[in-house]
């Protein structure tokens, strides 16, 4: 029998469908697209991979991008640019000028020229005016050769401060509250490629002064910060994560991050550090910041353990931020009016900001590469522990009854956080639609 939540349920997909079906939608166009093409060509037809490689990573600087794919097909390989999260065929290459690139890649990354057959991975680094870039190459065969997938991690990216990355004042607060404490585990958490890392490296920036000791436990190194002691995972030589974190507790730190939390000796090791003063950050892969209770309830972590090692969770995900220099105020959709009105009642937001609130909507412009957006904002929401959770979840509370209580607090709910987001005008409607 239908249910009175269901048909309402139903009726807020429907609505979702419908204005994601009417979102107009362009491809990502730009004559900087056509001038890489040309300098790479150029530099692959002299034989100079070194500058092509250069002129490469440093379009992608310029486009914003984050990853740069070599994907191989059999008679042509199509270049594309991971840009604000989204996929983009930026020019194809012939077989010829792909194996000077392949060649150059495997060289400056001390990857073996002569295998084809296995996956390999490592690094190189250059210097783009004063910027120490990191490329971290990956290799994977495949049926007609092998593909390649670069990562550009740019160090000064990391210098980023809370209301930059898209803290709203409240969860701004909780945060700053959270990692002025001496003990006590952070999480951060959502799917990969939702800005994690962005995240703690900014909380790590915050609490890096000389009083203090700061260790990570990474894998890999994704950006070198000056005064961090860095440690990286090599597990073809038996250094794991929880091999690793039992030494990093030997270092005597204050505060401690680990990459990840993906076993259960991990999680035991890090929660006995937090219990023993020290501050331990790390991420975990969950959809949302109650649910987070739930996994590490399966991963064998106590509830009386957790209510009193768990101090802060921050749940997040991206979203591409609406181009300032094309963005323009909206008329609202019938459907756009309903939804949102269904989404503030489900979130217990102030009815009045649908009356009165504004969408907006973008032209499209060079800025942007004619896309409608530029750059990523977050949407977050967190959870920190009082007496009243803790005490909830000592008694084995389900996530949505840890929800429910921590709506009484300061919380924020992603889906909220999108809401203002869209209708201040940081992103679009359809964006915080296609997330969540």
């Amino acid at each position: 029998m239908t249910t009175k939540a269901s048909t309402k349920q139903k009726k807020t997909d429907d609505l979702k469908e419908s204005i994601l079906a009417s979102e107009e939608k362009r491809n990502y166009t730009s004559e900087r697209f056509d001038l890489l093409e040309k300098q790479v060509k150029k530099a692959l037809k002299q034989q100079d991979t070194d500058t092509a490689l250069r002129d490469m990573t440093t379009w992608a600087l310029i486009l914003g991008c984050s990853d740069v794919h070599y994907d191989m097909y059999h008679d042509h390989i199509m270049v594309r640019f991971r840009i604000d999260g989204i996929l983009v065929d930026i020019f194809s290459l012939t077989l010829g000028e792909y194996k000077l690139i392949l060649e150059r890649l495997k060289y400056a990354s001390n990857l073996k020229l002569n295998i084809s057959n296995i996956p390999q991975d490592w690094k190189y680094s250059l210097k783009i005016e004063d910027k120490n870039i990191d490329v971290r190459v990956s290799t994977l065969p495949i049926k007609y050769g092998e593909n390649i997938v670069c990562r550009i991690l740019d160090t000064s990216k990391v210098m980023i401060d809370f209301e930059k990355l898209g803290f709203f004042w409240t969860s701004e607060r909780m945060l700053n509250k959270a990692i002025s404490k001496k003990n006590g585990m952070i999480l951060v958490t959502g799917p990969t490629g939702s800005g994690k890392t962005t995240t703690l490296y900014t909380i790590l920036t915050k609490l890096n002064t000389r009083d203090k000791k700061l260790i990570t436990l990474e894998d890999p190194i994704e950006y070198e910060v000056e005064w961090l002691i860095q440690s990286e995972i090599d597990e073809s030589k038996k250094y794991d994560f929880p091999t690793g974190l039992k030494a990093l507790l030997r270092q005597d730190p204050d505060i401690m991050m680990v990459g990840e939390i993906r076993d259960s000796e991990t999680l035991e090791t890090a929660t006995t550090a937090s219990l023993t003063g020290h501050l331990v950050l790390s991420t975990l892969h969950t959809k949302s910041a109650a649910e987070t209770l739930d996994r590490l309830m399966n991963m064998g972590l106590k509830p009386y353990m957790m209510a009193s090692a768990l101090d802060t969770i921050i749940a997040q995900r991206l979203v591409r931020r609406i181009c300032p220099h094309c963005k323009r105020e909206k008329q609202k959709t019938e459907s756009e009016q309903s939804l949102i009105g269904a989404m503030v009642e489900e979130t217990g937001m102030n009815k009045m900001l649908v009356k009165n609130m504004k969408l907006y909507e973008w032209a499209g412009c060079k800025h942007c590469n004619h896309s409608g957006y530029l750059g990523r904002i977050g949407l977050y929401e967190i959870i920190s522990l009082n007496e009243n959770l803790r005490e909830a979840i000592r008694e084995w509370a389900t996530a949505d009854e840890i929800l429910k209580q921590a709506r009484k607090t300061d919380m924020i709910p992603m889906q909220e956080d999108g809401i203002l987001k869209a209708i201040k005008g940081y992103t679009t409607i359809e964006e915080v639609l296609r997330v969540l």
